[in-house]
């Protein structure tokens, strides 16, 4: 079976998300094959001239180490306001080049403007279209009115998709007022990799040593995207006298980059909260180590339109490991795995980061409650069940369209 999975971010350096799970999986198999077309958001890509070349990367590996995903990434202008049109445009005929090599069977889409083109595409070659929406896309649109525009576009998507996938009930909602028929509705949460948890005892003894982290010392951990709303600024004002002053020994660990990473970098010298790691990024594959290390792990997101509504993978990434997660009241988070389920809930924000100081004396606490969370996402969430599920819902949908 060819899959198609269209989305607007870069493949390569973002995430990994479900859908890097879900699909380098897939690709093991011989029967699958996975062809993504990405987009570089991240300006990454460099080149002489005003003219990106397009490139293809084989055997992508950011959450398996044998997957077989291909990456296409198509050219385009390196001009603002030209990047993504160009882009949109060459990622049109890509497509069309794509269904007369290896016609996909299947579309999962997971962007507007690109998806938008692989729906029209696929209601042309009469080919199910599947959107995955983890997302609340259009507010992701940095131009304002801009926005109302993406949303128009996802309407359409949410209306003529053979299969929308979501992750929660909040979304279900949220995607039928938009327009989406109930019926068409599938439901996916977040899995847990359990088959990425082994650590290596040489390879972490090295990273506490290259981190200067004594074995007895506790280990506040974030790790992902570093965005402005994660409230990392907060924690770390709100703690760095007191730390200081040693009336609360523990240390900040933070791994991942973009956003506000230079920032944080130079405002961490600037206030000398030498208590504050940052690493910078880490391939998942060499992540396990680092987890290793957290006595608490944190979702400190200020809820907003956007983190409200989603359940982000390294809660799951964090529970797999055995770790107690404290996070903010978002409600995508609190109706996939609900309480007493290895997540304390703080009511917001600020009493999140009241609630960090509370714990930090409670080591064998939170061990409890990570050995808690480990059990429920064992049972519920692992990620050979997800494929299983998402599986079962590309052969109803093959079926369906047969019919």
């Amino acid at each position: 079976m060819n899959i198609l999975v269209i989305q607007e971010t870069d493949w390569l350096t973002r995430g990994p998300h479900i859908q890097h799970h879900i699909f380098e999986r897939l690709s093991k198999n011989a029967n699958f094959k996975i062809f993504v077309l990405d987009y570089d958001i991240d300006k990454i890509e460099r080149s002489k001239s005003v003219f990106i070349k397009r490139k293809v990367y084989k055997n992508i590996r950011k959450t398996t180490r044998d997957s077989k995903v291909e990456v296409i990434r198509t050219s385009h202008l390196r001009i603002p306001f030209l990047r993504r049109i160009s882009s949109i445009i060459t990622n049109f005929f890509e497509i069309l080049k794509i269904f007369r090599k290896n016609r996909p069977n299947i579309i999962v889409g997971y962007s507007i403007s690109n998806g938008f083109i692989g729906l029209l595409i696929s209601k042309l070659f009469n080919v199910p279209y599947v959107f995955h929406y983890i997302d609340f896309l259009h507010t992701l649109v940095p131009i304002k009115y801009v926005q109302n525009i993406a949303r128009v576009i996802t309407r359409i998507i949410f209306k003529f998709a053979d299969v929308v996938i979501v992750h929660t009930d909040f979304q279900s909602k949220y995607i039928i007022d938009e327009g989406a028929n109930p019926k068409k509705i599938r439901f996916l949460p977040i899995g847990a990799s359990l088959e990425n948890i082994y650590v290596d005892q040489e390879e972490l003894n090295k990273i506490r040593e290259n981190l200067s982290i004594k074995r007895n010392e506790f280990i506040l951990f974030f790790m992902g995207y570093l965005y402005e709303f994660a409230g990392l600024i907060e924690i770390i004002d709100y703690y760095n006298h007191k730390v200081k002053n040693d009336h609360y020994k523990f240390k900040f660990l933070i791994v991942g980059d973009g956003g506000i990473y230079g920032d944080l970098r130079k405002y961490i010298k600037k206030i000398g909260a030498e208590w504050v790691i940052l690493t910078g990024r880490i391939p998942f594959l060499k992540i396990a180590e680092y987890i290793q290390l957290a006595d608490l792990c944190i979702l400190s997101f200020k809820k907003n339109i956007i983190t409200n509504q989603v359940t982000p993978q390294k809660i799951f990434d964090y529970m797999a490991m055995k770790k107690p997660v404290l996070s903010n009241n978002l409600s995508g988070v609190y109706q996939q795995i609900g309480v007493n389920n290895g997540v304390i809930f703080a009511k917001n924000q600020k009493a999140l980061i009241k609630k960090i100081g509370e714990l930090v004396n409670q080591k064998e606490k939170l061990k409890e409650i990570g050995e808690i969370g480990f059990n429920y996402v064992k049972k519920n969430h692992s990620y050979q069940k997800i494929l299983n599920n998402f599986c079962n819902i590309m052969r109803d949908v093959l079926r369906n369209k047969k019919v």
